[in-house]
């Protein structure tokens, strides 16, 4: 048996070893610690891949962490969408967290019309990055990522280019849909839309216009809408998710048509939305026409939810009609904000902006219907409608330029309704000259008391500025022999 000394020496030999050990094991030990990534403006990147040699070690949430272990040293690779990739090593066991900024991608550049003017409101979209154009075209996208990058904006035609990530100013031109299309109430919606389908397969049209809302105040489709519901508007004519899947099984472009403020039967049933008559103490009317008040938040609202509704089933378009003030006014017709130029411009601007805002979204254009004078007239002709300013909000501008509506003198013509193609290509001479912007024109012809060449004089006249057209005749009888077959 060994001696006590001996035994002591042992002891102490052994000692030594499991510290020598211990050190050794706590310095080789895999240690836990985390990337933490960030972009250049030290926000936390989501999403981000930390690699190594081909393996990849982890991805980050929306704190920019990934949780890795430390065993050596190593070489890791972090990219993330939208970002420039970056190379790090850690070569000494990390005392904390290990900071890797990424520099984002930008993507810079212009969209045009075929003409080369700006385009704005356009969406442009690359990989997680998105950004929309501004009144120039310009766009500015951070966190965009190389390949291909897709430009929409409602009623245009979409385009793409292949960017390769790399610096320097896009350019690309985006053109308007060129659509044409005829009226189809809603009776004719209910009664003969099988008609205007093969009408649209037969010949060069390629859109279908169909009321959901029009001028005697009902609702055509069957509609959730409580106010349409409340009031006695819901005529529950038609499905409109049935009308929508035969216009996409055909490839057509679908308008709906909302006539707004002027409503006879909300304005009766609802007379809190309706314009007031001070004098006779009931809602307003003129001309056999009862308004709803365009100053009046519930009444805004109505049209919207319609419009969002109708959106929502898949139409592509939302046509705004009568989305005026009334242009026979007495002096006793009110408004809760008041009837004066200023309020009647930012009334009818606004409701439009909040159509714009809250249906872009959704996937669907805006459209307003205008009095065919509004193309020249330099004020809002009493009504609320300038051109300059609706140019600057709506997707699609179609301004009603009915020959027989023009009154002696305009253009030179004694008789305007006698010469429906320059009547028309005058119109939209002055309207296109003055746009603020590149926005989509696509006028209404006039197809009631005209022969077939004359409702074609038109067409042609408005084809010449190569823009789509509608023809409307209000109860859908349409001069098939005025347009072309099908190619």
């Amino acid at each position: 048996m060994p001696s006590r000394k001996t035994q002591f020496r042992i002891l102490v030999m052994l000692t030594l070893a499991w510290v020598v050990w211990a050190g050794w094991s706590m310095a080789n030990r895999v240690t836990p610690y985390q990337l933490r990534v960030l972009d250049d403006l030290g926000s936390p990147v989501s999403r981000a891949v930390a690699d190594s040699g081909g393996r990849q070690l982890g991805t980050s949430g929306a704190d920019g962490l990934i949780d890795l272990e430390w065993d050596g040293s190593i070489v890791i690779e972090v990219s993330a969408p939208g970002h420039v990739a970056r190379r790090v090593t850690v070569a000494d066991r990390p005392q904390g967290m290990v900071d890797v900024v990424l520099t984002a991608r930008f993507l810079r550049g212009v969209v045009t019309d075929p003409d080369g003017r700006p385009v704005a409101g356009a969406r442009v979209r690359a990989g997680a990055g998105e950004g929309v154009t501004d009144d120039q075209g310009r766009f500015n996208i951070r966190g965009a990522d190389p390949g291909q990058v897709m430009v929409e904006r409602p009623a245009w035609e979409p385009a793409a280019f292949e960017w390769d990530g790399g610096p320097g100013d896009q350019s690309v031109s985006i053109q308007p849909l060129v659509l044409k299309a005829v009226h189809i109430s809603g009776e004719a919606v209910r009664d003969r839309f099988d008609e205007f389908v093969r009408m649209a397969e037969e010949t060069e049209l390629n859109a279908l216009m169909i009321d959901l809302k029009d001028e005697s105040g009902l609702v055509w489709y069957d509609t959730d809408d409580p106010v349409a519901n409340e009031v006695g508007a819901n005529y529950r004519a038609f499905d409109l998710p049935e009308v929508v899947t035969q216009a996409k099984e055909r490839d057509l472009y679908l308008i709906a048509r909302i006539v707004v403020f002027n409503d006879p039967v909300a304005a009766i049933r609802k007379p809190s939305m309706a314009v007031w008559d001070a004098e006779l103490q009931k809602p307003y009317s003129a001309n056999g026409q009862y308004f709803l008040d365009p100053t009046d938040p519930d009444a805004r609202a109505y049209g919207l939810a319609l419009a969002a509704e109708a959106c929502s089933l898949g139409v592509d378009e939302i046509q705004f009609d009568y989305v005026r003030f009334p242009d026979a006014r007495r002096e006793s017709a009110t408004f809760d904000g008041g009837v004066t130029a200023d309020v009647r411009m930012a009334t009818i601007a606004g409701f439009l902006t909040e159509a714009v805002d809250l249906l872009h979204p959704m996937g669907c254009a805006v459209a307003a219907d205008v009095f065919g004078f509004v193309t020249k007239a330099v004020d809002d002709g009493a009504i609320g409608q300038k051109w300059d300013d609706l140019a600057a909000i709506v997707d699609v501008l179609s301004p009603m330029v009915y020959p027989s509506h023009y009154s002696t003198g305009w253009y030179g013509f004694d008789r305007p309704n006698d010469h429906p193609g320059p009547m028309v290509e005058n119109a939209l001479a002055d309207g296109l000259e003055r746009l603020p912007r590149s926005v989509v024109v696509r006028p209404w012809l006039q197809d009631f008391g005209y022969t077939p060449e004359q409702v074609r004089a038109q067409i042609d006249a408005a084809e010449k500025f190569g823009l789509g057209w509608m023809l409307w005749n209000a109860r859908s009888n349409v001069t098939v022999a005025a347009l072309k077959p099908a190619r």
